[in-house]
């Protein structure tokens, strides 16, 4: 098990702030727009400009958001280029020996996310400092303990989605079953 500081296996930027335009090509994406399963879909768009190319975001890169009390981070899979907003950073891994999703779920953690929480500065919309990032410690095990986490991660995950269609299926059988029993 290693133990680093994320700023030593990653170069983390805030996000940048643009006007949207109803022609633009490029989504500009906020915290909301992680929470979409098409967030290509669901952004707004800003135009290219060259400005840009030191933002955009790359297939791995995970996004945090750095504003508010959502506190998500999540890994960028789409292929598409994409700027994230002042609401976000952006991380991109510089070295293999942490997977993005492993870090995701890392950061995601809540003991990990009461450390980034105690560091915040601002209480109406909380913000989170770049060096409170750069300076978090990250665990580090090897690929194979990243992997099993990861894949419960995504069984757990499932099983909550399982377990929510179970009960609204069965709430609407009941209610069903009620309704049926005012009309006899």
């Amino acid at each position: 098990m290693t133990k680093t500081k994320l700023g030593n296996i990653s170069k983390i930027l805030s996000g940048i702030y643009m006007k949207d335009s109803p022609i633009g090509d490029i989504p500009y994406l906020q915290v909301k727009d992680l929470l979409m399963a098409s967030p290509e879909i669901t952004a707004s768009r800003i135009e290219y400009s060259a400005k840009l190319d030191s933002y955009m975001i790359q297939k791995g890169d995970l996004l945090f958001a750095g504003k508010g009390t959502t506190y998500l981070c999540e890994v960028y899979d789409r292929d598409f280029p994409a700027v994230p907003s002042t609401t976000l950073y952006s991380i991109r891994l510089n070295t293999d020996m942490v997977s993005p999703a492993y870090l995701r779920w890392y950061m995601n953690h809540p003991n990990v996310v009461a450390v980034i929480k105690s560091s915040q500065a601002g209480s109406a919309t909380p913000l989170i400092h770049k060096p409170t990032l750069e300076n978090l410690m990250i665990l580090i095990p090897d690929q194979k303990t990243q992997q099993i986490i990861v894949e419960i991660d995504a069984l757990q995950k499932r099983e909550k989605e399982i377990l929510e269609t179970i009960a609204d299926k069965k709430m609407q059988i009941t209610n069903q079953l009620l309704y049926n029993e005012l009309n006899k």
